[in-house]
């Protein structure tokens, strides 16, 4: 049978639209208890849902919301917080209150609600400015609406502005315990998307959506990639043979971008308008094709391998334990990077395995944007101001700067650290006497520090203020700054300005040396 041009493609990028390419559904999506998505919603769970990115998720769950729409008991409202971590707490409240009000309002004129004007009165009034006013919104609006179930998904909630984090959660549980044991509930079922565990995240001592269920969205299965490129068969007349399909599920393990982009090159560079099947030689030749292509996913997992490489790098050639509780490898497992197999934590598909070699990781990480972090107790606030005010310079080299201002000795453990110590190159540490006392850098800052220089950070201690540093082991091994050992605080004006302006060169020679 003659070649036809294909009505739909391959995407590989974003939401997959059914009605304009490639599309199977992902199978056995299922909690602890083998229960799917429709039943626990049905059941007003709350859950969090996790899956790397670009592996399919958002297509899930808006044809998921599809199928949801035809019960007219359900009120379904589907946001994202994807670049919120930014927002302050006004914008990032108005945010939600724009989508889910539009939502919300439409959903009711669909299903025809009798109590339409009454909650549009309502919200016309209602503003949203903090987590409080959210509350008092699920709780108003149960009071309004009668016989119908509010369900929300959030996608990409790891881009909450991290410190409303425990607020947020906070709120969703009191919403939860409350009205659990009662029919008519203020909200419903709730979907978190993007938090591998939300379980276990701990938000200043203690873990705000412990209620939760936890699911994981699997891969493709050897027959979802076999019904997708049968789709461009039926098209094209352009088939697959059995032993390419299965070569192209043992080299992606299933991961949607892959299958699709390796789909996109075998039709339309490797074997391109042509109803000559697709063999395995056909294969082989698209994945060298892939593993030499720049891309955006690539782009961004490189990222992430660069920021654990050392851990990386031993999975890659060697058998490791799984631990989930390892830092390292919880973050390469959040972006997809690594699995677990019969407890042994291997590279997630052979393709990432070639691909991230690390054999030239040098240049790579010359090329990437750096980000210090800055430790320091908040009782030498003056000192980390003159450090900022010399480093900031460095953003003209593509050097991001982090602190946090609002540390206090003895705060407990806040996400937005946690965070900005995992996502750095360098943690420059501002030691004094308060410094070495606190208990909170002791305890919660310098352990994360001391886990990340293994993968490479570099750690560069600054001496601002005259103390016992040099009977603290962990700075005896490395180097202190001023060279000297002298504290700057101990400096006349022009020496002390000599001294800082050396520090810059020598942090920003390290960071393109690293």
């Amino acid at each position: 049978m003659a070649y036809k041009s294909p009505k739909r493609r391959f995407e590989s990028s974003g939401f997959v639209n059914p009605k304009t390419a490639y599309y199977v559904p992902i199978e056995n999506v299922t909690n602890a208890d083998k229960e799917d998505m429709k039943t626990m919603v049905d059941n007003g769970r709350y859950f969090s849902i996790f899956a790397p990115r670009q592996s399919g998720k958002t297509t899930f769950f808006r044809i998921f919301s599809k199928e949801l729409e035809t019960n007219l008991d359900y009120i379904f409202i589907l946001m994202s917080f994807e670049n919120c971590d930014d927002y302050d707490l006004k914008t990032f409240y108005h945010h939600i209150q724009n989508i889910m009000y539009k939502q919300l309002i439409k959903r009711l004129e669909t299903v025809r609600c009798n109590q339409l004007n009454i909650v549009r009165q309502f919200l016309n009034k209602h503003v949203l400015h903090d987590s409080y006013s959210l509350y008092l919104l699920f709780e108003k609006l149960n009071t309004i609406i009668i016989k119908k179930k509010i369900v929300i998904f959030i996608d990409e909630f790891d881009g909450i502005p991290l410190r409303e984090i425990k607020n947020f959660l906070t709120t969703l549980r009191k919403l939860y315990q409350e009205y659990k044991d009662q029919k008519e509930k203020a909200l419903y079922s709730v979907g978190l998307i993007g938090i591998r565990n939300i379980a276990k995240l701990v938000v200043g001592g203690i873990s705000p959506f412990n209620i939760a269920d936890h699911i994981e969205l699997p891969p493709f299965t050897f027959n979802n990639i076999k019904s997708l490129y049968k789709q461009y068969t039926q098209e094209t007349n352009q088939p697959f043979s059995e032993k390419a399909i299965q070569k192209i599920f043992e080299q992606t393990q299933g991961q949607p971008w892959l299958v699709n982009r390796i789909g996109n090159i075998l039709t339309k560079k490797i074997k391109p308008e042509t109803e000559d099947k697709i063999e395995v030689n056909d294969v082989d030749n698209a994945i060298q094709l892939l593993l030499k292509e720049n891309n955006s996913h690539f782009d961004n997992l490189k990222e992430k391998v660069l920021l654990y490489k050392e851990t990386f790098k031993a999975i890659n050639s060697q058998k490791i334990q799984y631990i989930p509780d390892d830092d390292a490898q919880s973050w390469l497992y959040q972006y997809g990077l690594i699995k677990e197999q019969n407890d042994i934590v291997i590279i997630s598909n052979p393709i990432y395995s070639n691909r991230f070699l690390l054999s030239n990781d040098k240049q790579v990480i010359i090329n990437c944007k750096k980000k210090i972090f800055i430790s320091y107790c908040h009782e030498d606030k003056q000192w980390l101001n003159v450090i900022a005010s010399h480093l900031v310079i460095l953003k003209h080299e593509d050097i991001d700067i982090w602190f946090d201002d609002n540390i206090k000795t003895g705060e407990k453990w806040s996400p937005a650290i946690e965070n900005a110590i995992q996502t750095s190159h360098m943690a420059i540490c501002l030691i004094s006497k308060n410094y070495l006392l606190s208990d909170f850098i002791r305890e919660r800052e310098l352990p994360a520090i001391k886990t990340k220089q293994k993968e490479g950070m570099y750690v560069f201690p600054i001496l601002i203020k005259d103390c016992l540093w040099n009977v603290i082991s962990w700075l005896k091994e490395i180097q202190i700054y001023p060279k000297d050992g002298i504290a700057l605080e101990d400096l006349n004006k022009k020496e002390k300005e000599k001294k800082l302006n050396q520090i810059v060169i020598d942090v920003s020679e390290l960071l393109k040396n690293m």
